[in-house]
């Protein structure tokens, strides 16, 4: 408050200058005698005094807020303040002038008048002005708790992904290793040891930001892919055709990692011979498509009516519906060639920040399962073009449960 009052006294002292200055060269054209002070009092002296009066006249703008459609009691709360500010502004002036012998004390009222009339208009500015700017301050205080907000939003949901990343991988990986070693197979279980703890490294970094580059979230999976490579042995073949204009795109981090997870589990796991995984990446037409197909075992019978659970897409579903709202949805359908998830990423201008685009997008994925059930299931999805230019498609598939 002490800070918007300091402002208050500095604006409205700046708009008593101009005032005086211009009333200053008024006399002087017509000749008429008089002093820098009897100026500077008339016109300085009233918006100073008002500008003390400032945060009374914030409380009433905030007491009654413009809205649209505007209600009649805030209009009439605001056409009172105006009047009410012109009132105090012709007050003040008639008082001074009348101290200053500027007036004949015989027509107070006559001169009164004469100086409502005077700073109608001054009124008005200054009225809206004060109010204006206060609503812009509190716009601008919610914006950025809004901001702040959705920042830690995203820091938590992205925080649950990888808590729900560790039980699912990290244990089969330390089975993984510990059957390397029985085996005598030494250097592959340093090997997947090292891969292990690259993949631990980009999990728990406590300054990772919610987006990354296409290139870290690939060389991430390719680390993850390797480990599980391990595991399934000649049973998987995983396929990358990233194009090398896409991997500067930024995309949520680990997006597409809990559909390449279902894609193993509740797809490729339940197959008897071996399955294969395609990655895929491009930009066309100023999108980004991203895709994730797997060659899993198929639909369940009852894909449909089974309710939707799963904490994986779950987790997709709530950081698309934060990131781009309504324009983002996530959507389960069955597909015949592998599962699709589309949501729309911005490209980040040269030498600055990217600002959240909104997109038309409509997104489907497939419906994960309880972890005792292996079923697989496919996505399909299709985003829209963006009302800005620099904002890309990201679409992936995979075999997701």
């Amino acid at each position: 408050m002490r800070r918007c009052l300091v402002f208050a006294l500095a604006g409205f002292t700046l708009l008593g200058l101009l005032h005086a200055a211009h009333l200053g060269f008024y006399w002087h054209s017509l000749g008429r005698r008089f002093t820098l002070a009897d100026v500077f009092l008339r016109e300085v002296a009233p918006m100073v005094i008002f500008a003390l009066c400032v945060p009374a006249v914030t409380r009433w703008g905030e007491r009654f807020p413009l809205e649209w459609p505007p209600r009649a009691r805030a209009v009439l709360a605001h056409l009172s303040g105006i009047a009410g500010t012109i009132a105090f502004l012709a007050a003040v002036r008639t008082v001074i002038e009348r101290a200053l012998h500027v007036t004949a004390p015989s027509m107070p009222l006559l001169h009164l008048r004469d100086n409502l009339v005077y700073l109608s208009a001054d009124g008005f500015i200054v009225y809206g002005a004060t109010v204006g700017l206060a609503y812009a301050a509190a716009y601008t205080a919610r914006t950025r708790q809004l901001l702040e907000l959705q920042a830690e939003l995203s820091k938590a949901q992205l925080s649950a992904l990888r808590m729900q990343l560790n039980p699912h991988f990290f244990f089969n990986a330390l089975h993984t290793i510990g059957a390397l070693v029985r085996d005598g197979n030494q250097r592959g279980a340093v090997e997947l040891i090292e891969r292990l703890g690259d993949v631990l490294r980009h999990v728990v970094r406590p300054d990772a930001q919610p987006d990354a580059p296409l290139r870290t979230e690939i060389e991430f999976l390719r680390k993850y892919l390797e480990i599980e490579q391990v595991r399934f042995g000649d049973r998987l073949r995983v396929s990358w055709q990233v194009d090398a204009r896409s991997e500067s795109v930024p995309v949520p981090q680990l997006i597409l990692q809990p559909l390449v997870e279902n894609a193993l589990r509740h797809g490729l796991s339940r197959r008897a011979r071996a399955g294969s995984l395609t990655i895929r990446a491009s930009v066309a037409n100023g999108h980004l498509e991203m895709s994730v197909i797997d060659d899993g075992v198929g639909l369940p019978s009852d894909f449909h009516s089974a309710p939707r659970r799963g904490i994986g897409i779950a987790n997709v579903r709530a950081r698309l519906q934060h990131r781009y709202g309504e324009a983002a949805q996530l959507s389960l359908v069955p597909g015949a060639e592998g599962g699709v998830i589309s949501s729309p990423t911005t490209r980040r201008p040269p030498g600055g920040c990217c600002r959240a685009c909104s997109a038309s997008t409509r997104t489907s994925a497939s419906r994960p399962s309880a972890p005792t059930a292996l079923q697989p299931s496919r996505a399909s999805a299709r985003s829209t073009r963006s009302s800005c230019s620099s904002t890309s498609r990201c679409r992936s598939s995979t075999g997701s449960r």
